[in-house]
Order: structure tokens, then C-alpha cells, then sequence
């Protein structure tokens, strides 16, 4: 069982600051004043950025040139990292495989850490896609780099996860690739204004909501609708957990759901917080791909017992 989902979005946030994003007072000392000049994707969706001085006009998309040495340094420190956390943190054993199951009833988890899995690594190909895009590298490469980049770091981490006490998961490794690959999908048809993903990861799996999101502002700039203040909503099916793994088995819960809840995306996007800036950026990467505790309301089914609850929050009691 890999824990690993919860530096990833830090490491992601970490590589946009440091790596491609001029703004900051240390990019500045190194590539001295320079601007940032977007070319809207479809649904004014910011699909490239541009690095330009400003006494330069910005250059064409012909004329950039993909920065290689970055983009190893950045799928490098992914999977280093990886690497890092599970061989220091953990005392080693020997190499061992376990079968945890997927989302039975009698699972450790119940499933909530293999749609952990799932969620993660479509938030880290996603981002990922995005960070290689803004090194230069057309869409389709950015996001066949970004898959390999996720993929290849839950392949690491699983192998230094079967010398600790979790052992290698197939499991887990199935998730990760089901969640990269579900990101590949969505960037490529370029429906990622339209679905989306969120994660979790609010102090145990029993307070975690997992979303796949239908985003009604993406949906009403398709039909060209206007929907008001509807815009800033989510309509989302989500998977959750209750009283796994320590409570008495005859109280624990698999709840599948229905939510309406915020889309801080859309917020941030009427606020002038767009990722064509180094703190928009920031501000998307927790925004876009959290979904944060009571931001949103609606009722779960107890797969373990045939029971409705709710209207409620999903994360606590």
C-alpha cells in the first residue's frame, strides 16, 4: 500500500515554482525580467506558454525549442524522489508481493487507496502534461512524457515498496496505470474543460472523498448556454470510506455518491488567477485537483449495507 499520492501534488508544485516559472524572484536573477505571453487552447483553456524578454517580441510556436535538459531534471526528481521515500522512510525486508484486492468489502481499505492510486496519477500525468508544455514541447509529446513520467514512478515506487512491510501491489499499480492512462484520454480529446479528477488525502482514508467532476462551466461554453452563477459548480459521482481499516467490520461503509459541490477552478478563473502566472499556477494545481472537506453536499450509498445517507459533506464523522 503506497502512501506516495501525498508528496506528489508538493513535488508537482515544487517543479512548476523552481523550473518554469520566470516570476519568482530567484527565476529572475537567473533569466533576468521576462514576460509571459499565452496562446488560448480550445475553451480558453491556456494551452502553451511562452517565455519572452520584454524588450523581444514573444516567439512563434515554430521558434521554441523544447528545453531537454529541464524536462529530464523534472521526470528525474520525480522518480528520484519516489525512489527516496519508500526505500529511506521504511524499514527493509526482503522482497515481498502482496495481493490487497481491489475494492471488495474485506479489503484492508475497502478500496479507498486504490482509487487513492487511481485519482493521483491522473492529477500527476495532468499536471505534468502541463509543466512539459511549458518547456516547450508540443501537446502531444507533453503528454506521452508526462505518462511516462507517472507511470515509470509508480513502477519505481511499487518495487521499493515490495522490500518494506506493504510489499509490491499489482494492485496498486493497476490504479496508477488506469489513472494515467484516463488522463492521457482526457488530454487528448482535449475534454479536460468538461470531466476532471480530484484527490483527497485529509488525515485517513475514513474523512477522504475521491472525485470524477462534470464541469458545468466547461459543459455550458460547449452548448454555448449561459448558466449564471451555475458556472461554478461541480456535478460529481465520488468514493469514499467509513470506519476501514480499524473499526468493527459491522460498522464499516463503501459509499458511492452524488455531489454537487464548488469549482474552485472556475473561481479562481473569474478572479484573475490564471495559470499563465506563477502564483495562478499555484493556486490551480491545489484548486483543480483537491477536493477540499465541505465544499460540497450530497448523498452516499453504503455499498456494505444497501443504505442511503446523507445530504452530508462525505468527510466526517
Amino acid at each position: 500500500m503506497s502512501l506516495r499520492g501525498r508528496g506528489a501534488l508538493a513535488l508537482v508544485c515544487a517543479a512548476i515554482l523552481a523550473v518554469v516559472c520566470p516570476g519568482t524572484p530567484r527565476a529572475q536573477e537567473a533569466f533576468g525580467e521576462v514576460s509571459l505571453t499565452r496562446e488560448e487552447g480550445p475553451c480558453c483553456w491556456p494551452s502553451a506558454l511562452t517565455l519572452a524578454t520584454v524588450d523581444e517580441p514573444p516567439a512563434s510556436p515554430a521558434e521554441k525549442k523544447p528545453r531537454w535538459l529541464l524536462a529530464g531534471l523534472v521526470a528525474f526528481g520525480e522518480i528520484a524522489v519516489t525512489a527516496a521515500k519508500a526505500t529511506i522512510t521504511f524499514d527493509h525486508t526482503s522482497f515481498n508481493v502482496k495481493d490487497e484486492g481491489l475494492f471488495g468489502a474485506n479489503t484492508e481499505f475497502g478500496g479507498a487507496d486504490k482509487a487513492s492510486h487511481f485519482v493521483d496519477y491522473y492529477v500527476i500525468t495532468k499536471e505534468f502534461s502541463f509543466i512539459y508544455g511549458k518547456l516547450g514541447f508540443s501537446d502531444t509529446a507533453a503528454r506521452l512524457m508526462a505518462a511516462g513520467t507517472a507511470f515509470t514512478g509508480g513502477l519505481v515506487n511499487e518495487i521499493a515498496d515490495g522490500f518494506t512491510k506493504y510489499g509490491f501491489s499489482w494492485g496498486d499499480l493497476l490504479m496508477d496505470g488506469l489513472g494515467t492512462g484516463t488522463a492521457l484520454l482526457i488530454l487528448t480529446a482535449r475534454l479536460d474543460d468538461l470531466i476532471g479528477f480530484r484527490t483527497s488525502h485529509f488525515g485517513g482514508y475514513k474523512h477522504d472523498v475521491f472525485s470524477m467532476d462534470l464541469k458545468l462551466a466547461g459543459l455550458a461554453r460547449r452548448l454555448n448556454i449561459n448558466i449564471g452563477p451555475l458556472r461554478y459548480l461541480y456535478l460529481s459521482g465520488t468514493y469514499g470510506v467509513k470506519g476501514y481499516p480499524t473499526n468493527v467490520v459491522e460498522d464499516r461503509q463503501r459509499q458511492i455518491g452524488i455531489e454537487i459541490g464548488l469549482s474552485l477552478e472556475e473561481i479562481l478563473n473569474s478572479l484573475g488567477a490564471r495559470r499563465d502566472t506563477w502564483w495562478g499556477a499555484t493556486l490551480h494545481i491545489l484548486g483543480d485537483n483537491i477536493r477540499f472537506p465541505f465544499t460540497a453536499v450530497g448523498f452516499r450509498y453504503d455499498l456494505n449495507h444497501g443504505k442511503w445517507h446523507g445530504p452530508n459533506s462525505g468527510n466526517w464523522p
